[in-house]
């Protein structure tokens, strides 16, 4: 799995913190099949899995941690 940059996905997870205050999957995965995000961007966003994030921040480090966006970025 090569990672994705971090402003791939950052629209989705940024949205979705925006409409109800936290990070979900199924937000994220809403709005990205709305724009018909690429795959790589909806199994990155499909990693969140069942846990919850109290900021976009919180849901970037988790990916960066397992791998699934850049490290490096921003």
């Amino acid at each position: 799995m090569t990672p994705v940059s971090w402003s791939a996905v950052a629209h989705y997870i940024e949205g979705a913190y925006g409409l109800k205050g936290k990070v979900e999957r199924a937000d994220c995965l809403d709005m990205a099949f709305a724009h018909q995000a690429p795959d790589e961007v909806v199994d990155t966003l499909d990693a969140l899995g069942s846990r919850v994030f109290p900021s976009p921040q919180a849901a970037r480090e988790f990916l960066a941690a397992q791998g699934w966006v850049s490290k490096d970025e921003g």
